[in-house]
């Protein structure tokens, strides 16, 4: 195998490839990027049999093949390899890369057990605008769940209904839930994917603009954008039903700025206990949210928020962490509070946008 190519474009290539490969494989092949030299192209291939994906870049090739090498040699070899243009070749069982000012020989890794990537059919499929689907993804990933308990929970469920695609996750102490427009496919099943999955499938998307369809499966999610392939493995399970848990009525409704509650909510983390647990009072008589926190090795902090509330006044502990997670998915500049009191979720929203919604569960400590 030989080929010749910009370092640019082969160094973005491996930095995508690189991603998915494991670190500590029981299989040899899977720390490796597999690269394939055909007609006027190379493609870079990596899996860690969760997802997978296929980079294809322009190359000049005077003579085909396939080979298999480690993925975090060759990106740490051309992370700091200067030149222009690089050129690989294989000699052997060992792979030369060369540029203008450095060069290296690379031992290669035996291809013949490197997964095949799957390629999901065409018949079903949804298109969305890449931009709607980086935020549905980036709105919610952060509440799946990190215990492999329940790996359903582990997972961004997707789905579609009514020409809106809807993201959502929880790890049973928060949910969050992010509504996008479909471009085209109205209804679309409800499609588990892991969450380390659904965060790649959002960095390949986030670069690109316009829109990008979704192939799927009932085991495999796929997408093709620009010269990148990604597949997927779909999670086999049930989502819990989580809109029976969302609260219809509130007894307590009240807007605050939400650079204010960022703010309240960053100070107290200081002085918060190890359950980084944090008092919240609404006070609709004196038009104001009361935010505390008290560690016993520290001190203790309170501060106060002003508001426009209506509804009964109401005090309740919550893990300041997650009340602070809420405020990343919300771009307005004020956040709707519902809450129905004691020992009940508080409900958070953007002010602004109906979009997205928030359900963090109160602390009964």
């Amino acid at each position: 195998m030989k080929f010749e190519c910009s370092t640019e474009s082969l160094l973005g290539g491996v930095a995508t490839a690189v991603r998915f490969v494991e670190r500590r494989p029981n299989l040899p092949a899977l720390s490796s990027i597999l690269i394939t030299a055909e007609s006027g192209r190379v493609v870079l291939r990596a899996t860690n049999l969760e997802c997978g994906v296929e980079v294809t870049l322009a190359a000049r090739v005077g003579e085909e093949g396939v080979v298999a090498v480690s993925g975090v040699t060759l990106y740490g070899f051309l992370t700091n390899a200067r030149g222009k243009n690089v050129s690989v070749n294989l000699v052997g069982d060992v792979l030369k890369v060369e540029t203008e000012k450095a060069s290296a020989s690379i031992k290669t890794i035996p291809n013949e057990d490197f997964p095949v990537l799957p390629r999901v059919s065409a018949s079903t499929s949804f298109t969305v605008k890449s931009g709607d689907l980086v935020k549905a993804v980036r709105s919610v990933a952060y509440c799946a769940s990190t215990s492999a308990i329940k790996p359903e929970l582990q997972s961004v469920l997707v789905y579609g209904e009514a020409g809106k695609l809807v993201a959502v996750a929880t790890d049973s102490f928060r949910l969050a839930e992010k509504v996008v427009p479909l471009r085209v496919g109205g209804s679309v099943p409800q499609l588990l994917i892991p969450a380390r999955n659904a965060a790649e499938l959002m960095r390949i998307v986030e670069g690109t603009s316009g829109d990008v369809e979704i192939y799927y499966n009932e085991n495999q999610l796929s997408t093709h954008v620009d010269h990148v392939y990604y597949t997927s493995r779909l999670i086999d399970g049930a989502f819990p039903n989580y809109r029976q848990i969302i609260p219809k009525n509130f007894a307590t409704e009240g807007v605050v700025l939400r650079e204010d509650l960022a703010g309240a909510l960053k100070s107290l983390s200081v002085f918060a206990d190890k359950f980084a647990q944090v008092t919240v009072e609404i006070n609709p008589s004196k038009k104001s949210v009361f935010l505390s926190s008290r560690n016993p090795d520290v001190g203790e902090q309170v501060s106060t928020i002003n508001a426009t509330l209506k509804g009964e006044a109401a005090t309740i502990n919550f893990n300041g962490r997650y009340l602070a997670d809420s405020l990343q998915a919300i771009v307005g500049e004020s956040v709707r509070l519902f809450s129905n009191g004691p020992g009940k979720p508080l409900l958070i929203k953007d002010a602004a946008d109906d979009s997205f919604l928030y359900l963090a569960m109160p602390m009964n400590r």
